[in-house]
């Protein structure tokens, strides 16, 4: 299925419909929907999708060589080279538009390392119409494949990085799913495509989770292993990492003595690495004027599958070698309401800094203080609370919100409260407050908006 792409389709058609040769590069982490999104781009075209393998070099040139034959109908042509057979496609692509995508490009790369070197010598020196197109979902391989040093940098024409959907495009593969369930099963997903349409709507979250991560046959029991696989060295250092990081080992020093390491330095590259691949961030609280000198930043998975997964599956991994679910679902019972509740946040600052147009939006936290939403719109701060509960907001947790304030030394032209279910009614007559929910039905909805002084 192909869903909400139409602004990264009609940006791979514009460089496709050109008359010019185009090298675009493509990338993404694993099923986000590169190939799906490709295939469609090129529907009708006349060209050649080549998927790279992990096999050897020539067992790749022989099957590139196929294609090369079957699409200008050379009855079994073979080249010697791959400079040989990628000359002969962008000669063959000098006086009409033909496209050349080579996806997986890293497992190319990987059994011909030669491959970027002929590519450059070819944009560089051919006069071609080609649209050459690479694509990887290696997000290490590609940083190099970008890098300065790389022989193509500077030759690509356009690329794109192709991300997860938004949460208000989820229910486009989950329309059975009412929004909290939406929240939900995003949470655990975090909108890559591929992963959504697993999910069966007929089921309840719940068994969605045994289905998908705990049972024998279970498509994503091991997942982020073989991705970590795929991308790093070492990957027991970067699981300890990831374990603490589950758990609430935010701060340098606090992971290294987690994992045993008794120099928070030395998990400094580990941590860079995963930032690299957009498993893990570096939050500074917003108010910080100077983030690039200020010790007070933590680092959280911001990959909601990783994060699910060291919190719920990693840890529990010798029981479901044995069919043992039950210590995974108590945990789920006790502590999945309050993983889901960090997506609800992080999503009610989206939708709040696309509605109020903040400068700037993020969360602040000092010793035991702590406040989910800071927003400001040029001299104006607005603070708010998230309530991801079955019982409707009240005066009592806007007076909390009002304690944090003076903690926090700011004063607010307007507060905002966001609940799952609603609020009580003496909210709504107060002027400085902003009142949010999320409705099963309708999605965000603003039950009032703030009037400002």
């Amino acid at each position: 299925m192909f869903y909400n792409r139409i602004e990264e389709l009609n940006t791979l058609k514009k460089y496709l419909n050109s008359d010019n040769l185009e090298f675009f590069i493509l990338y993404g982490r694993r099923r986000v929907g590169k190939t799906a999104l490709l295939k469609k781009a090129v529907y009708g075209k006349k060209g050649i999708f080549f998927v790279g393998r992990q096999v050897t070099g020539s067992t790749l040139l022989d099957a590139f060589s196929n294609e090369v034959a079957r699409l200008f109908n050379l009855h079994g042509a073979t080249f010697k080279s791959w400079e040989d057979a990628l000359r002969f496609v962008f000669q063959k692509a000098k006086d009409e538009n033909i496209y050349l995508v080579l996806d997986e490009f890293q497992y190319l790369v990987e059994a011909s390392p030669e491959l970027p070197s002929i590519i450059q010598m070819l944009v560089d020196h051919e006069e071609s119409k080609i649209k050459l197109i690479l694509c990887s979902s290696s997000m290490s391989f590609m940083e190099k494949l970008l890098a300065y040093k790389s022989p193509v940098f500077g030759r690509k024409t356009g690329y794109m990085k192709l991300n997860p959907v938004k949460f208000e495009h989820s229910n486009d593969f989950l329309p059975d799913y009412d929004f909290h369930n939406l929240m939900k099963a995003y949470a655990i997903t975090g909108g890559v495509p591929q992963y959504l349409n697993l999910f069966d709507t007929k089921k309840s979250i719940s068994q969605n989770i045994i289905d998908l991560f705990l049972s024998s046959s279970a498509p994503l029991k091991e997942e982020p292993l073989f991705i970590l696989s795929q991308e790093l060295r070492e990957p027991k250092i970067y699981q300890s990492i990831l374990e603490a990081l589950a758990f609430g080992y935010n701060r340098p020093g606090d992971i290294a003595s987690k994992i045993g390491f008794s120099d928070s330095r030395k998990i400094q590259p580990y941590l860079h690495n995963l930032i690299t691949l957009n498993i893990v961030q570096k939050e500074i609280p917003v108010t910080i004027k100077n983030p690039i000198r200020t010790r007070k930043g933590i680092y959280v998975i911001s990959d909601p599958l990783f994060r699910f997964w060291y919190r719920f599956v990693f840890p529990y991994l010798q029981y479901l070698e044995f069919g043992h679910i039950e210590p995974v679902i108590e945990q789920l019972e006790k502590n999945f309401e309050q993983f889901v509740s960090f997506q609800f946040e992080k999503e009610a600052r989206i939708f709040l800094s696309s509605t109020l147009g903040f400068d700037r939006i993020g969360r602040f936290w000092e010793n035991d203080l702590e406040i989910d939403i800071i927003g400001k719109k040029r001299d104006q701060w607005f603070i708010g609370e998230c309530k991801w509960r079955n019982r409707n907001i009240t005066q009592s947790d806007l007076n909390t919100l009002y304690k944090k304030e003076k903690a926090l030394g700011v004063k607010p032209s307007c507060y905002i409260l966001v609940s799952k279910t609603g609020f009580k009614n003496n909210l709504e007559i107060m002027q400085n407050i902003m009142l949010v929910k999320l409705d099963r039905d309708k999605g965000w909805i603003i039950d009032k908006k703030c009037v400002l002084n």
